[in-house]
C-alpha cells in the first residue's frame, strides 16, 4: 500500500468511528402511555388507571445507560432518574431500569425516598410503587402497565421479579 492508499484508509476509517459513535450515543426520546393497574396484596382495593412515561435515554460508552424524565400515575406526577440494572455475571446484557423516587423535604431540606421504579429493559413493562398513591389510598399499592387486571399485574411483578 502507498502513503495516499493508507491515509485516505485512515481518514475513512476514522470518520466511520465518530459516524457510528453520533449514532450510537444520540440520547433516544421515549415517551410512552400504558394502561396500568393499582392493587395491594393485603387488600381487595384495586383500580384501572394510566401511567404516562417521558424522557431521554442517553448512552454511555461505559454501558451505564440513563433514563432522566418523568412519570405521570393517576394524577401525579414524578421527575425520575432511572439506572441501568447489569444482569448477573454479564455487564452486556440488562436486566432493564430502577430507580428510588424521591422528593426534597421543605423542612429539613434532605431528599427522602418516597417510592421505587422498575422497567424492563425495553420499557414495556413498568412497575411503579409511589408514597403519595399510597396515602391517596391509604395502603400499599403497586402499579403496574400494561395491564387491566389484578391477575396481569401481579405476572408483570413475577416477570421482572424473575431476574434478580
Amino acid at each position: 500500500m502507498d502513503k495516499v492508499t493508507l491515509k485516505a484508509s485512515l481518514v475513512i476509517g476514522i470518520i466511520g468511528v465518530i459516524l457510528i459513535s453520533v449514532i450510537y450515543f444520540r440520547p433516544v426520546s421515549i415517551e410512552r402511555n400504558y394502561s396500568a393497574y393499582i392493587y395491594a396484596e393485603n387488600s381487595e382495593f384495586q383500580k384501572p388507571t394510566e401511567i404516562k412515561l417521558v424522557g431521554e435515554l442517553k448512552k454511555k460508552l461505559s454501558l451505564n445507560y440513563v433514563f432522566t424524565g418523568s412519570i405521570e400515575v393517576d394524577g401525579i406526577k414524578q421527575q425520575v432518574i432511572l439506572k441501568r440494572i447489569c444482569a448477573k455475571n454479564n455487564i452486556f446484557k440488562s436486566r432493564g431500569y430502577s430507580a428510588f423516587i424521591e422528593t426534597k423535604n421543605s423542612k429539613t431540606g434532605k431528599y427522602e425516598v418516597i417510592g421505587t421504579f422498575d422497567t424492563s429493559k425495553d420499557f414495556n413493562e413498568i412497575i411503579i410503587r409511589h408514597g403519595k398513591v399510597d396515602s391517596k389510598y391509604n395502603g400499599k399499592f403497586n402499579i403496574c402497565g400494561p395491564s387491566s387486571t389484578r391477575e396481569e399485574a401481579k405476572t408483570i411483578v413475577a416477570n421482572m421479579g424473575k431476574d434478580k
